[in-house]
């Protein structure tokens, strides 16, 4: 057995715990305390992770099969688990110093939000950071967050534009009233708010930098993991807890239509065509987004920087369709499992709302990623 399936291993033997969580998780807005403790301490956080630091250096493959594993027992522990995991290769990215900084810590955490909702100027050794910045991802347990900040009037010789900073805790204030929603409500996506906080030099990345595979990390790593471009894998990952989260969905639906009984008439649901007809098309959804999404990730680990827009753009458009096709599938499945799945007990429900607020993210918008390829494949065909 490989290092990827036995991580996959541990994340499936965890999945029907994180399932009897996830009502309390989603009532109290936030993990359990007692899952982030679990799967930290089962190194499902550090699979891409730099091995000199203690990680488990896998590829990025790893994380989809993981975090769609965690995805089944809790959509918003696969997502967040999907968030700690990456912002390691983020860390990774950054020079030796701020690398030194932020995996010196045991069992760090951190979340981020890309956003430029603030802005950064420049002083002495670094920046001024000010903003308010959403969808902060498993931030309270975060010891860091990465934010990205405008910067119109940069240092001498450096670009103008986006800089990711590399914030830790102490040094930003969540707003703990900002997460108040319908959908993934247990990945606790708050508010982060800086004032006139200072950033350090060397934890201040020039964004685009990050995103086309061209940061200091990737002179400094020499595995492939920290070679490939940033944007195509950190867009490809919101999709796998997705993933998981629809396969638990669609075995939840099969089980129910064999228990099922209508009252007016005593058929068994399981007789009827329609629901065998319903839990085809759901169950071919899931089986052909998996295939997509498998195929995307082998895509990402062989782009190298300078890889084409086009490139770029498809893995993002595939991305997105993958993320349709599994809408559609929980759809399906809502649309014919009776009045029973919107007992708030009911994972049906959960998985429902789960899984229409991943698809609200803006990196798997359907529309934008559709006209973005659509756009570059015509421009290349003239």
């Amino acid at each position: 057995m490989n290092a990827v399936d036995i991580m996959v291993r541990k994340a499936e033997s965890m999945a029907k715990a994180l399932e009897r969580r996830a009502l309390a998780a989603e009532q109290e807005g936030k993990l359990p305390a007692e899952t982030v403790r679990d799967l930290s301490a089962e190194g499902l956080f550090s699979l891409v992770k730099p091995a000199i630091y203690g990680g488990k250096e896998l590829n990025a493959a790893a994380v989809l099969e993981v975090c769609a594993a965690l995805g089944k027992g809790c959509a918003s522990t696969g997502w967040v688990a999907c968030v700690y995991n990456v912002h390691h290769w983020i860390a990774a990215m950054y020079p030796d110093q701020a690398q030194g900084e932020y995996f010196g810590q045991d069992d760090v955490l951190s979340s981020a939000s890309f956003a430029p909702s603030g802005t950064a100027a420049p002083t002495e050794g670094g920046y001024r950071a000010t903003g308010r910045w959403s969808f902060a991802s498993g931030i309270d347990y975060a010891d860091w967050c990465f934010l990205t900040a405008r910067v119109d009037e940069p240092r001498d010789g450096d670009p103008a534009g986006p800089y990711f900073l590399m914030v830790p805790a102490a040094d930003y204030h969540i707003d703990h009233d900002s997460w108040q929603v319908s959908g993934l409500r247990a990945t606790g996506s708050k508010d982060v708010v800086l004032d006139e906080t200072f950033v350090p030099i060397h934890r201040a990345l020039f964004l685009p930098s990050l995103l086309s595979g061209t940061s200091p990390g990737s002179r400094i790593h020499q595995g492939p993991l920290y070679h490939m471009p940033g944007h195509p894998f950190l867009v490809a990952v919101l999709a796998t807890p997705v993933l998981g989260a629809i396969q638990r969905g669609v075995e939840l639906f099969r089980d129910r239509i064999v228990e099922r009984r209508f009252s007016h008439t005593g058929q068994r649901q399981a007789e009827q065509p329609a629901a065998k007809v319903a839990l085809a098309e759901a169950d071919a959804c899931v089986t052909a987004a998996r295939v997509l999404l498998e195929n995307t990730f082998i895509a990402i680990e062989r782009l190298v920087p300078g890889a084409s827009p086009l490139q770029h753009a498809r893995i993002s458009r595939d991305t997105a369709f993958a993320v349709q096709l599994l809408v559609r599938a929980i759809d399906v499945v809502f649309e014919n499992v009776g009045g029973a799945a919107l007992q708030e007990s009911n994972p049906i429900q959960r998985i429902w709302r789960d899984v229409h607020a991943a698809q609200a993210h803006a990196a798997v918008n359907w529309n934008t990623q559709a006209l973005a390829w659509g756009e570059l494949s015509l421009d290349d065909a003239n």
